[in-house]
C-alpha cells in the first residue's frame, strides 16, 4: 500500500560498531569500567630547563670564569674620616673551565700623603701596586688561588693565598668566602690592592727603617640573596689581622686587629654587565671608616 499523503519514508537506523574487544581478553574483573569511561591521555612532563652560558644570577656563578671568557672590573671605595679613597682595576681570563688567570692594578687613591707629616692636604696619588694571580677550581664549591703582588717603588713583593669557597642553596642563596686569606711579605712589605694609603705608609716606613708588617691574615665570608635573576643583595663581613696580630694594638700602623662589614646590591642589566653599590665599615671600632663602595664589571 502506498504511504498516505504527508507521511515520510521509513528511516533505517545505523547499527552500533562492534566493541574493540570482541573476545573480552582485555576485561579486568577487579576494575570494571562504567559506561562512558574514557582513558585519559598520560600527562606530558616538561623537560627540565638546561642552563647554558655564564649565569646572570650572582648566586649561581662559578668560582672561575668559563674557558675563553674575559672580564674587566673596577672597584672604587672611600672612607669618610679622615677621608681616603682608592680604586683598583682587575682583569680575569678563563684559560680552561677550571683555571683562571687574573691581573690587578691599583689605579690610585685620594689621601693625605704620610711622607709629608706637616701637611694635611688630601691629594690624588697614582697607584704603584700590580700583581698576577692564578685560581684553580678543585670542586664546584672550592678552589685555590695563588698570587704575587708587587709594589713598584720601592720594590716590595709578597705572596697571596686564598681558598675561595661557594655553597649554593637552590637558585636564591649562596654563601662563601676565604678568597683573600693570606698576604705574606717576601721583600720589604706586603702590597695591598684595597688600600693605597696602607701601601704609601709602608713605603714611607721603609724609608725611615721602621718595623714593617710581615703581612696579614684576612678571614671573610659573604652571603648572596638573589631577589631577581638580575638583582642580588650582597653582604660580606670578617676580621683582618695586620702583621698576623691577635690584639688591637700590637705595634702596627693604626690598629692591628679590625672587624669589617659591608652590604649592598648588584644589578646586572645584561648578562655581560654588572653594576654594584655597597656601604659599610672597614673597621667597626672607628666610625670614620664608614663609606661607600662601587663595582663595575664587563665581560666578553
Amino acid at each position: 500500500m502506498a504511504p498516505a499523503a504527508g507521511e515520510g519514508s521509513a528511516v533505517q537506523m545505523a547499527e552500533d560498531p562492534p566493541p574493540a574487544d570482541m573476545t573480552g581478553t582485555d576485561e579486568n574483573p577487579d576494575a570494571p569500567k562504567a559506561v562512558g569511561d574514557v582513558d585519559e591521555a598520560p600527562a606530558v612532563v616538561a623537560a627540565p630547563v638546561v642552563r647554558t652560558g655564564y649565569p646572570i644570577e650572582a648566586s649561581l656563578r662559578p668560582i672561575t670564569l668559563p674557558q675563553n671568557m674575559s672580564e674587566v672590573s673596577i672597584a672604587p671605595h672611600a672612607a669618610v674620616s679622615p677621608f681616603t679613597s682608592a680604586m683598583a682595576l682587575r682583569a680575569r681570563y678563563g684559560i680552561t673551565p677550571k683555571v683562571q688567570l687574573g691581573v690587578t692594578y691599583m689605579l690610585g687613591g685620594l689621601f693625605d700623603d704620610p711622607a709629608t707629616p706637616t701637611s694635611d692636604t688630601v691629594a690624588l696619588h697614582a697607584g704603584k701596586a700590580v700583581g698576577l694571580d692564578v685560581t684553580v677550581m678543585l670542586q664546584d664549591w672550592i678552589g685555590v688561588q695563588v698570587g704575587v703582588p708587587v709594589y713598584i717603588s720601592p720594590l716590595a713583593i709578597s705572596i697571596s693565598l686564598g681558598a675561595p669557597i661557594k655553597f649554593r642553596f637552590g637558585d636564591k642563596f649562596a654563601l662563601g668566602g676565604l678568597d683573600d686569606l693570606l698576604n705574606i711579605r717576601v721583600k720589604k712589605f706586603a702590597p695591598s690592592f684595597y688600600n693605597e694609603l696602607q701601601n704609601a705608609t709602608a713605603a714611607n716606613d721603609d724609608l725611615v727603617n721602621t718595623i714593617k708588617s710581615d703581612g696579614e691574615l684576612r678571614v671573610s665570608v659573604f652571603g648572596i640573596y638573589q631577589h631577581r635573576p638580575n638583582f642580588a643583595i650582597l653582604a660580606r663581613t670578617g676580621i683582618q689581622m695586620q702583621d698576623f696580630a691577635t690584639g688591637k694594638t700590637d705595634g702596627c700602623d693604626g690598629e692591628c686587629l679590625t672587624t669589617f662589614i659591608h652590604a649592598g646590591f648588584q644589578f646586572s642589566p645584561r648578562r655581560y654587565l654588572d653594576l654594584g653599590l655597597s656601604i659599610g665599615f672597614d673597621d667597626l671600632s672607628r666610625g670614620g671608616s664608614f663609606g661607600p663602595a662601587g663595582f663595575l664589571a664587563f665581560r666578553i
